[in-house]
C-alpha cells in the first residue's frame, strides 16, 4: 500500500510539472509580448465634454488590451472622423558602438599609461577590420584617486583612516561603422584587450524625412480610398476637412529588446528530499521583438530579418457629413368666433 501511495506520488508530480512547464512556456511568451507592447500606444485627441460612460468604458477596455484603435469623439453627429496608422521598417545605414574601459593603477601616470596601452592595441586592430581612424574617437571620462581604510590599534580601541591608494580612470571608445555583421568582431577585438563592456549600440538613418514623407503620402492615399468606398454606400463627405491630429514617432531597436524568464525552478528531488535547495543564477532570455503590426492600415517592408528602424505615423482627418435639405412648412391656425383655434390645412 506504501509503494503504491508513492508511485501515485510521483506520477502525479510528474504530471503537475508537465502542466508547469507547458503554463511557464506559454507565461514567458505572454510576458514577452506583454513587455514588448508596453510602448506602442497612439496618442489620440479627445473632446472631454462629450465622452459618456459608454465611451469611459469601452477606452478602459481597450487600455486593457492594447489591441483597438481608440477614437475621437465630436459634438455634431453629422461628422466623422478617418483615420490611418502607417509604419515603415528601414534599415539601419550607420551604426556606432561604444566600449567602456576602466584601468586602475598605483600612479596617475601608471594608470594612464596602462589604459592608452590597452585603447591602442584595441584600435590598432578595428583599423585593420577597414574602419578608417576618422570613425574612431576616444572619450575621456575621469581620472580620481582612489582610498582604502587603514586599521590604526590601540589598546581599548581601532581607528580605521582613509588613505589613498591610487587612481582610477575610465575611458569610452565610439566606433561608426556601416555594416552590422562587424559588431560580434568588434566585441571579439574588445575582449582580447581585456575590454568586456560595450555600452550600448546606437542605429542611424541617414534621410527620415523621406521615410516620413512616403507614410504621410500613403496615408492621404488611404484616406481618399475610404472616402471612394462610402460614396458607393451614398454618403456624401463635404470638401471640407479638417486635420485633427497628426503624428510621428521612431523606434529604434535598442528599445525593442524585452527579456523573460526561460526555465521551470520545480524538481521532484526538492519535494521528495528534505534536505535544502540550492539556487543557481539563471540568465533571462532577451530578444529583438518589432513593433506588432495588428494596429496598423498600412506596412512598408513587413517582412525584417536583423534589427530595424521603425517609424510610425498616424493621421485623422475630420469629415462632415450633408445633411438633407428639409423645406418647411407654413403652419396656419383659425380662430373661430366661439374662441376655439383650428389648425388649417393648407396645401
Amino acid at each position: 500500500m506504501k509503494k503504491k501511495s508513492i508511485l501515485f506520488f510521483c506520477t502525479a508530480f510528474l504530471l503537475m510539472n508537465t502542466g508547469l512547464l507547458f503554463a511557464q512556456r506559454n507565461g514567458n511568451q505572454v510576458q514577452f509580448k506583454s513587455k514588448s507592447q508596453a510602448t506602442y500606444d497612439r496618442k489620440v485627441v479627445y473632446d472631454a465634454d462629450e465622452i459618456n460612460a459608454n465611451n469611459n468604458e469601452r477606452n478602459a477596455y481597450q487600455a486593457q488590451t492594447n489591441y483597438l484603435p481608440k477614437t475621437t469623439v465630436y459634438k455634431e453627429d453629422n461628422e466623422i472622423v478617418l483615420q490611418v496608422n502607417s509604419l515603415m521598417n528601414m534599415k539601419a545605414d550607420h551604426f556606432l558602438a561604444v566600449f567602456n574601459v576602466t584601468q586602475v593603477g598605483e600612479t596617475a601616470a601608471k594608470t594612464d599609461e596602462l589604459m592608452n596601452s590597452r585603447i591602442n592595441s584595441f584600435v590598432d586592430a578595428v583599423k585593420q577590420m577597414g574602419i578608417p581612424d576618422k570613425d574612431i574617437y576616444v572619450d575621456m571620462i575621469y581620472l580620481v584617486p582612489t582610498f582604502e581604510f587603514e586599521v590604526e590599534k590601540s589598546v581599548f580601541s581601532k581607528t580605521y583612516n582613509e588613505i589613498p591608494t591610487g587612481f582610477e580612470m575610465q575611458k569610452n571608445v565610439h566606433i561608426a561603422f556601416k555594416d552590422i555583421n562587424k559588431v560580434a568582431s568588434l566585441v571579439t577585438l574588445a575582449a582580447k584587450n581585456e575590454i568586456y563592456d560595450m555600452v550600448k549600440l546606437d542605429f542611424f538613418v541617414d534621410n527620415t524625412e523621406a521615410c516620413f514623407d512616403t507614410l504621410r503620402n500613403k496615408s492621404v492615399a488611404a484616406i481618399n480610398k475610404k472616402l471612394a468606398s462610402y460614396k458607393k454606400l451614398n454618403l456624401t463627405l463635404s470638401d471640407k476637412f479638417q486635420i485633427v491630429h497628426e503624428a510621428s514617432y521612431t523606434f529604434y531597436p535598442e528599445t525593442q529588446y524585452p527579456a523573460y524568464d526561460a526555465f521551470v525552478s520545480q524538481s521532484i528531488e526538492a519535494a521528495t528530499k528534505k534536505g535544502g535547495v540550492t539556487k543557481l543564477r539563471k540568465p533571462a532570455t532577451v530578444a529583438y521583438d518589432q513593433i506588432p503590426y495588428n494596429k496598423y492600415d498600412i506596412i512598408v517592408n513587413p517582412e525584417i530579418l536583423e534589427p530595424v528602424v521603425q517609424f510610425v505615423y498616424s493621421l485623422q482627418v475630420k469629415y462632415t457629413l450633408d445633411k438633407p435639405e428639409v423645406k418647411s412648412k407654413n403652419t396656419y391656425m383659425l380662430v373661430t368666433p366661439a374662441g376655439d383655434v383650428k389648425a388649417l390645412d393648407v396645401k
